[in-house]
């Protein structure tokens, strides 16, 4: 498939005004938005703690003490209240049906909020915002493309840094130092830095594990730039490569970029995670493959959608500018794992890796 520019743009429209016609989409009278990367999204403002009430006619911004005057100052096409007892309540007088994000709120939280705001018919909708933060803008995919360089250039220089005795944790505390010396605000996840047969789990975290010459090394790292992440995973042999975990990662490879090549808009999310299982099923490995092809990256490291064959996002068509990863990876535990993974968007006529 030939790559793309990343040209994808949302014509100027403000986000809130996008947000605000959802409430009329979902049949509700008010949405009620609270995790913190939406808020953001919506306003700019980092709150580790937050509420936006929106309506067909408003935006209101409900934040406490220690974010009142920043927002207040810094607010554009919606309304900054100082979150007490009656304000929730107050906001959402003569509404009946709300929405709220049931994919963000605990059991506790929300029965909390049916004690001090009764008398609604409250809707859970699992990250209702889902499909506006779906496609990036311009300056999104610049941010995800310079989070994407950090991230690799911090990749090479742990491969530049491997030697016999060096530790785990040792490289994953250099990736963060060298993330942060160019422009990095933090890291998207703790560094999977995995040696030998650590390898073989594929949430591992990096540990007090030595290099031994003649293991395999896994590196999937990420760096946050204006607030958006990074991810990557390579594998390093490091020394004399153990036949039966250079075949996988060839096998990974080549599934990688069957999938690639159906990635473009109107192609069903789940086929391309289908494309590698097929794939893995003729090379006989497919019981190894344990986890989904890959998930949306943006604000968050892991958002919508998620790249798999089965489940609610499966049948979703791949729009210009959705960003995601594809990640086969292939593991057998007591020996060592491989997985290839590019963070990817999508354009106009097929995609543009990051």
């Amino acid at each position: 498939m030939t790559k793309g520019l990343l040209t994808v743009s949302k014509g100027g429209a403000l986000r809130i005004e996008k947000a605000r016609h959802l409430v009329a989409q979902y049949e509700t009278d008010a949405l009620l938005i609270e995790q913190p990367a939406d808020i953001f999204y919506l306003t700019g403002q980092l709150c580790s703690s937050a509420r936006m009430v929106l309506t067909k006619e408003t935006a209101t911004l409900l934040v406490d003490g220690r974010y009142y005057a920043k927002a207040e100052k810094t607010k554009t096409n919606y309304e900054v209240l100082l979150a007490d007892k009656q304000a929730l309540p107050q906001l959402l007088e003569g509404k009946e049906k709300i929405g709220f994000d049931s994919a963000y709120l605990t059991v506790d939280q929300y029965n909390t909020l049916q004690t001090s705001v009764t008398g609604k018919h409250w809707i859970p909708f699992a990250k209702p915002l889902k499909t506006l933060r779906v496609c990036k803008e311009a300056a999104e995919l610049k941010a995800l493309q310079k989070a994407s360089r950090v991230t690799r250039e911090g990749y090479q220089m742990i491969v530049n840094r491997l030697q016999e005795g060096v530790s785990e944790e040792e490289l994953a505390f250099l990736f963060e130092v060298f993330c942060r010396n160019h422009g990095a605000s933090g890291l998207a996840f703790e560094p999977i830095i995995a040696f030998g047969e650590n390898s073989a789990y594929p949430h591992y975290r990096a540990g007090a594990t030595r290099l031994k010459n003649n293991q395999i090394v896994l590196i999937d790292v990420g760096a946050t730039l204006d607030h958006y992440q990074g991810d990557m995973t390579r594998v390093f042999f490091f020394g004399k490569p153990d036949p039966k975990l250079q075949r996988l990662y060839k096998i990974a490879q080549e599934a990688h970029d069957k999938a690639l090549e159906k990635v473009m808009p109107g192609t069903h999310v789940g086929e391309l995670d289908r494309i590698v299982h097929a794939h893995f099923a003729r090379e006989g490995v497919e019981a190894l493959f344990v986890h989904s092809l890959g998930h949306g990256v943006g604000l968050e490291v892991h958002e919508y959608p998620l790249v798999r064959a089965e489940g609610k996002d499966a049948d979703l068509l791949l729009q210009e500018g959705m960003v995601f990863t594809i990640e086969p990876g292939l593991y057998v535990p007591g020996l060592g794992g491989v997985r290839y993974e590019n963070t990817i968007a999508v354009t106009q006529n097929g995609y543009a890796p990051l």
